[in-house]
């Protein structure tokens, strides 16, 4: 597949089911958000939902980013033992917990979450998504990675605070770029 493959030893990492992909497509995933990540260029990232942690692991091997806090709550499927043990030697920041997001308002200059919040009734979405635009900074961004056929649970995301600013489709699955809305210029319109 590419050199990232081979340099991460992904045949020693078993699928995360929730995510409902191959190691090959988490790879793929990890490739596109960072190409996205690389654009914008934030000093502190989030990482919602990141399951076994692949697509954690390419998106530091290809970005750099300064600071990229990964969170899930993981279970007998995947123990948090493994997910370490699949980032041994690798720079990492793991927090085992979901929502509430256990940070201060306005933390993180991006988001994203890959193959997560499909998962999750509307009414749950809708609470999750407000909690997300709460950890990000005015005018931070929030990328979100889910099935195409799926591709209206944006408007969660809208109705939180986020406009969308790029939308691209890759092999089915859909990847959103949303900018946070200044929420002093909001509230001002309003």
């Amino acid at each position: 597949m590419s050199s990232i493959f081979d340099s991460i030893n992904s045949w020693n990492y078993r699928p995360f089911r929730r995510m409902g992909v191959t190691i090959c497509e988490e790879l793929r995933i990890g490739k596109l958000v960072s190409s996205i990540i690389k654009r914008i260029n934030p000093k502190k990232v989030l990482e919602i939902g990141c399951g076994n942690c692949l697509v954690t692991l390419s998106v530091e091997k290809e970005t750099k980013i300064p600071s990229l806090i990964s969170i899930e709550v993981w279970n007998e499927e995947i123990t948090d033992k493994e997910v370490k043990d699949y980032l041994k030697g690798e720079d990492y920041n793991l927090v085992e917990n979901l929502f509430p997001l256990p940070f201060k308002e306005k933390s993180f200059d991006l988001a994203y979450s890959v193959l997560y919040f499909y998962n999750k009734i509307r009414k749950e979405r809708n609470d999750l998504a407000n909690e997300v635009s709460k950890v990000i900074k005015d005018n931070g961004y929030f990328i979100l990675i889910e099935p195409e056929i799926v591709r209206n649970i944006r408007k969660d995301f809208f109705n939180a605070g986020f406009s969308e600013v790029e939308y691209h489709v890759d092999q089915g699955i859909f990847f959103s770029l949303m900018k946070k809305v200044d929420t002093n210029i909001q509230r001002s319109i309003t």
